[in-house]
């Protein structure tokens, strides 16, 4: 069977993170976290203090992506510092299930404004993009790294817009609107600013495929999260300033509104259209790196072999193909904000598993210095982690229990067939 192969450098690295961080959150959520979290000054409370939790991940990942640089990365992580059975139990939760969710829930929203201009509805588009999206990443690693330079640099020349045309239309001033806010539960709106920083970590699982991952990954790692925490409070007080303060700067789409006040019905279209590459620009990228999870579970032997499957090109395709069947089924199941709240409850799950190995993989693995931010850079993002399972779980307790269930049968039905045919390994050695 083929390996992987190191075919991408630090410039790749830092693409791939930015434009796994910024895509639908940026644009989709920050009327969601204004209107949760009570206003302007509730919604910046809640920027800064997820964007100072986040890098405080980013500095604990970057210790663990020195000490373990395997593909998996977090799943490496707890495998390393607590054995199989735990590796077993967060591989599956992340593989099938938070992994696929979050794909599930960037096409969910492509396929929502593809809806706009296309026949078939949110879902059959949706369906489309996930389809198109697999066959462009089964190409290679190569090619699946040039498409999200590509949409990365796009990403970035549509916030730059956004911004120009928000602090023209703050001196010139926005016409009243007739908007209604919509009220969200304040979990919904720590969820959704969760979700749009959401993705920096997503690098670390590429260890395996970059030329130098112990130099490159903490500088991309810190480096992503601190440029992402300035672009997200700087659009977020230019939304709400550009509009007044209104009810539009609450809503689903407030750039595209923005751009309709200063450039008429050609701004409308134009940031809508952007806004759509902006998401399947982070849908390439979690089409690109997430399958690294299932893959690396497959290859320790506790998932299906076959995910594991490599081809010479270095391409783990059983993995994508997996990866995309269970986001296939999320997207035929449910929407954008009926996916939030289950992704949020599995991230913050896993976070916790992610920080606990921590403290583990450093007694294993002492050979490196000590972080100059330990033990409180991992208690905080334990502490938050925690806090974010407790808000969701309390909001959305039925799609969370479905969801889980869900995939406690799919994994219990791996365990009996492993068990029939005598080849269950979860009890060998690390």
């Amino acid at each position: 069977m083929a390996g992987l192969q190191r075919r991408l450098n630090r410039i790749d690295a830092l693409a791939i993170a930015l434009g796994s961080v910024i895509g639908v959150g940026v644009f989709r959520n920050t009327g969601a976290v204004l209107s949760g979290a009570g206003g302007l000054a509730g919604a910046t409370a809640v920027w800064l203090v997820v964007g100072v939790v986040c890098l405080a991940g980013a500095v604990l990942y970057a210790d663990l992506s020195s000490r373990v640089p395997e593909a998996g990365g977090p799943y490496a992580y707890v495998r390393v510092g607590f054995g199989r059975p735990a590796a077993f139990v967060y591989g599956w939760i992340n593989g099938g299930l938070a992994m696929p969710v979050r794909q599930a829930s960037l096409v969910a929203f492509a396929g929502e404004l593809l809806s706009r201009w296309l026949p078939g509805g949110p879902r059959v588009l949706a369906i489309v993009v996930l389809v198109v999206l697999a066959a462009v990443n089964l190409l290679g690693v190569r090619a699946g790294a040039v498409t999200q330079r590509a949409f990365t640099a796009g990403k970035l020349a549509t916030i730059a817009l956004l911004i120009v045309l928000a602090v023209i239309l703050i001196f010139t001033g926005a016409p009243a609107g007739n908007a209604v806010v919509k009220p969200v539960s304040f979990a919904l709106a720590v969820s959704a600013c969760w979700y749009t920083y959401l993705g920096w970590q997503d690098v670390v699982l590429l260890a395996e495929e970059l030329h130098q991952p112990r130099r490159d990954l903490p500088a991309v790692l810190i480096g992503t999260v601190g440029f992402t925490m300035v672009i997200y409070l700087v659009v977020h007080f230019a939304v709400y300033f550009a509009l007044g303060g209104g009810a539009e700067a609450y809503g689903t789409l407030p750039a595209p509104i923005i751009a309709g006040y200063v450039l008429g019905g050609f701004g409308l279209s134009l940031l809508t259209a952007l806004t759509f590459a902006s998401t399947l620009g982070g849908s390439a990228e979690s089409m690109m790196v997430r399958p690294r999870i299932a893959m690396a579970l497959a290859r320790d032997g506790m998932a299906p072999a076959p995910i594991a499957a490599i081809n010479a090109a270095g391409t783990p395709y059983g993995a994508i193909l997996f990866h995309s069947v269970v986001a296939l089924a999320f997207v035929s199941l449910g929407g954008y904000n009926a996916l939030l709240p289950v992704l949020a409850f599995t991230q913050g799950f896993l976070g916790i598993f992610e920080c606990a190995s921590y403290f583990a993989v450093r007694r294993k693995r002492p050979e490196l210095p000590t972080s100059r931010f330990h033990p409180w850079a991992p208690i905080a993002f334990i502490a938050a982690n925690i806090a974010l399972c407790v808000l969701t779980g309390l909001d959305a307790p039925m799609s969370i229990l479905w969801s889980l269930g869900l995939l406690v049968v799919t994994a219990g039905v791996y365990l009996l067939v492993q068990a029939l045919t005598h080849n269950s390994d979860l009890t060998k050695p690390s």
